[in-house]
Order: structure tokens, then C-alpha cells, then sequence
């Protein structure tokens, strides 16, 4: 028999810590029954469960600390959880004032995870499918009184409950994946006019993630933001992946360079798919060089 892996991670920030027994009672209460276990030795105690239609298992832990920032190596919080994540998820959260402060007073983590046979093959379709079904489980622990907020390590995500059931509704209605719950949307400037709008999570679902590099005076920020959700909708099926060298068409007919790099420019180090694009504005100093290209 394979060993079973931990795959993709959700947790719920809490402002106290919460038992098994409440969680338990809360999931059971909604038609997902579950057992408590306790593990071998100096193991934590874990509930457990199984997604529905029918889905993995699903692991659940009391973390009784609040999210380190730095993870250290033997800290199982998840393949795709990085330091300084919940910092970063505040930073970038446009649409909540009070994230950071909000996140400074949690004292205790609920961590959802899925497992998986080691080698069980799995399609990014099928993963993006069971991370909402997890969010749904997340959905259900987070009605309980003292739950600061949804937090997805692997996409730097922090928002408060309520926006995930909003997101959740709005994709059944729209038939269009909640990428808003595993992935962020990141918006930097490089200079007074450049900017990088990136994604950070599309790991998770076995998809890339995206630099895009352009002019901010010739581009409407809003409609990259959504091509970015589009180029990565598109991943989803191989055949329609955009090619390494290769010039895609985004927003208003603009065209950008399409480059495969290991080495993405902000924090988290990982792979990313660049899109730079055929802007007439000069791009700043020593940044055609970091990204290695032959550009004025």
C-alpha cells in the first residue's frame, strides 16, 4: 500500500483554541460525519473524514499557536505554505483594511488538509474540484463563534468567512472556478510607470503561476487582472498551455513576450510563466537583464 501524502492545505485563523470535540460536533451537525484519532507516540490528535462524490480524505488539526512566520523545516503546514505568508496576504489584501490587524490578534490555527496515495495520479481539473469541497469544509468549521478569518497559505490568502461563502455562491452562479480563494492577485510598481501583477498559489491546483511586466499608462490594471485569471483557466487543459517563446495576445489586442522561469522576481521563490509586454515606455534600470531578455 502507498503512503498517504498531505497535498493542499486551507486553515482557519481563530482567536482561541478550539477542541476536536467542538469541530467534530460542528461538521457532524452538517452531514459530514467524522472520527477523532489519536496518533502513535507524540503524534497530535487529528479528525478525520472523507470529502463526498467520493473525495479524499480529509485531515484535521489544532495548531495551539498562532501562524509562524517563519516555517520551519519539519513543519508539516502544508507542501505549498512559505514564510511570511500570512504577512504577505495582509499586504496584498486590497478589499480588507483591518487584515493585518485582524491576523496580529489570532491565537490558534485550524488546519484542513486533503491526503492522497502517494501515487495517486490526479488531474488539475479534479484538484481544483476537491479545493472546493475543502473550502467547503472550511466554510462549515468557520461559522463557529471566534473564527478570524480564511487564511490559504499556498496563495496568501486571508479574508474574512463571510467572503469565502460570497466566493463560493458567485462561482456556482457564474460556473467559473473560485481562483479568488486559492490564488492572490499581486500588484507591485517597479517604478513610477512599470508594474508586475503576478499570481501566487496556482501551484496548488498543478497549474503555473504569472508575472505579467507592462507600461501601467498604456494597460487597464483591471483587465490584466482578469487575464490573469483567464491565462491560468486555460492551463487547465494542456493542450491550450501558452508556448515558452512564443507571443500571447492579452487585453485590447496587446501582445507579450511569453518566457518559462524558475526564478520568480518577488518572494515566494518558484516557478512562474512571464508575460512581458511589447510596451514602447523604456523598462527600468537592470530589469531586462534580471528577466534576460533583450529589451531597451
Amino acid at each position: 500500500m502507498s503512503k498517504a501524502v498531505s497535498k493542499q492545505a486551507l486553515a482557519l485563523l481563530t482567536k482561541r483554541v478550539f477542541s476536536l470535540e467542538e469541530i467534530q460536533q460542528q461538521l457532524e451537525a452538517g452531514k459530514l460525519p467524522c472520527t477523532i484519532e489519536q496518533a502513535d507516540g507524540e503524534g497530535a490528535r487529528t479528525l478525520r473524514g472523507q470529502l463526498p462524490s467520493p473525495g479524499p480524505v480529509f485531515v484535521i488539526e489544532i495548531v495551539e499557536s498562532a501562524w509562524p512566520a517563519k516555517i520551519d523545516t519539519g513543519q508539516d503546514l502544508g507542501p505549498y505554505s512559505y514564510g511570511e505568508s500570512l504577512e504577505r496576504a495582509c499586504k496584498f489584501n486590497v478589499n480588507w483594511t483591518k487584515a493585518a490587524e485582524v491576523a496580529a490578534q489570532h491565537k490558534a490555527v485550524v488546519l484542513v488538509r486533503m491526503q492522497h496515495e502517494a501515487a495517486e495520479p490526479i488531474s488539475a481539473t479534479e484538484v481544483l474540484a476537491q479545493m472546493m469541497a475543502l473550502a467547503q469544509v472550511s466554510l462549515a468549521i468557520g461559522s463557529l463563534e471566534d473564527v478570524a478569518g480564511y487564511f490559504c497559505p499556498g496563495g496568501e490568502i486571508f479574508v474574512p468567512v463571510e467572503v469565502l461563502d460570497e466566493i463560493l455562491q458567485a462561482s456556482k452562479v457564474a460556473g467559473f472556478p473560485p481562483l479568488d480563494l486559492f490564488a492572490n492577485l499581486r500588484l507591485s510598481w517597479l517604478d513610477d510607470r512599470w508594474i508586475i501583477f503576478e499570481t501566487i498559489g496556482n501551484a496548488q491546483l498543478g497549474l503555473p503561476d504569472f508575472e505579467v511586466y507592462a507600461d501601467s499608462r498604456q494597460h487597464d490594471l483591471n483587465e490584466i487582472a482578469a487575464w490573469l485569471r483567464r491565462w491560468s483557466w486555460q492551463h487547465l487543459q494542456a493542450d491550450s498551455a501558452l508556448v515558452d517563446g512564443s507571443v500571447a495576445i492579452g487585453p485590447g489586442d496587446a501582445k507579450f513576450d511569453v518566457l518559462y522561469a524558475d526564478d520568480a522576481l518577488l518572494a515566494p521563490k518558484r516557478n512562474v510563466i512571464r508575460l512581458i509586454a511589447h510596451d514602447e515606455e523604456k523598462m527600468p534600470e537592470g530589469l531586462p537583464g534580471r528577466l534576460r531578455i533583450d529589451r531597451a
